[in-house]
């Protein structure tokens, strides 16, 4: 028996599910359920019994389960006792708009306090391509936007896990024409000015790539490397933009969907070679569990 297990038994109680616990914990669904397999035997009775709902935990497996989340908290204390003094681990963390228009922001900034020993520093540059700078080492982690089928960073270099999906809308301001519309689609939009990010931007890309599809030339296009100044000046009436609908309530716009119907994600990525380090681990895991408690659906 070893911390390793006690760690997969506690995981595993949270989830009611080996595949999902497998997915936190970086192992494949196979591997970890030998583990619980040589668990078992070593103890001499099941941890874990399977119901319609999922497993749960046996009467003897309740009472290990709760032991072994104790000595699993007495471990992280005793990590923190020996290695203070010591260096903080450090942690660079992109983090795009819809980190913030989804509210996600203030939880995570309570993550961190509740874990002095990392010394974190977020990026919040409009215009950075967070997945090229999590390859070149810039970034360790990011929080950032990935349009539906384009996927933004090379598959076998990065790990990435959808948080939130949003439907993209026409920002407009609450007079403008098109908030009366029940929906829109690029045409409808190609009489007013569009605001978008800079030239090469991952807004300007998604952009050009929505309407290049359809070969259409805007009344004018005027560019920012602040979405808070875009979406101020589609407040303002100034132009219309394409954007989540969380944008809608955070920034006091009106949100028109956008027709024929896209879709754009939050996602959280790294490079593989670091998905199992310890604190990025953790704290995707609580990204997922924050996200999934937020949007039950």
């Amino acid at each position: 028996m070893n911390i390793q297990q006690l760690t997969y038994i506690v995981e595993i109680a949270k989830c009611n599910s080996i595949s999902r616990a497998a997915e936190y914990l970086f192992v494949s669904q196979p591997a970890l359920s030998q583990q619980i397999r040589n668990l078992e035997k070593e103890l001499g009775y099941c941890v874990f019994r399977r119901t319609r709902k999922g497993l749960e935990l046996t009467e003897k497996g309740n009472l290990f389960y709760q032991k072994a989340q104790k000595m699993l908290e007495d471990w992280s204390r005793f990590k923190e006792e020996v290695i203070s003094g010591t260096e903080h681990k450090k942690l660079k963390i992109g983090l795009g708009a819809r980190v913030y228009s989804n509210r996600l922001f203030p939880r995570i900034v309570g993550y961190f306090e509740k874990h002095p020993e990392l010394e974190v520093t977020f990026y919040t540059e409009a215009g950075l391509d967070a997945y090229a700078a999590i390859k070149d080492g810039s970034l360790d982690m990011a929080l950032d936007r990935m349009p539906e089928n384009e996927i933004g960073m090379e598959k076998c270099v990065c790990f990435a896990k959808e948080l939130i999906r949003e439907k993209q809308c026409v920002l407009t301001a609450p007079d403008h024409p098109l908030s009366k519309k029940g929906k829109a689609s690029i045409l409808d939009c190609r009489e007013y000015t569009m605001l978008t990010g800079l030239e090469h931007s991952v807004e300007d890309r998604l952009l050009r790539k929505t309407y290049g599809e359809q070969n259409i030339t805007w009344k004018r296009v005027i560019r920012s490397d602040s979405i808070d100044t875009v979406m101020k000046m589609v407040k303002s009436g100034s132009g219309i933009a394409i954007g989540p609908q969380s944008f809608a309530e955070y920034y006091g716009v009106t949100a028109v969907p956008l027709v024929p119907a896209r879709q754009d994600s939050l996602y959280f990525a790294c490079l593989k070679s670091k998905k199992k380090e310890p604190e990025i681990r953790e704290f995707q895991r609580y990204l997922t569990t924050l996200v999934s408690s937020a949007c039950p659906d």
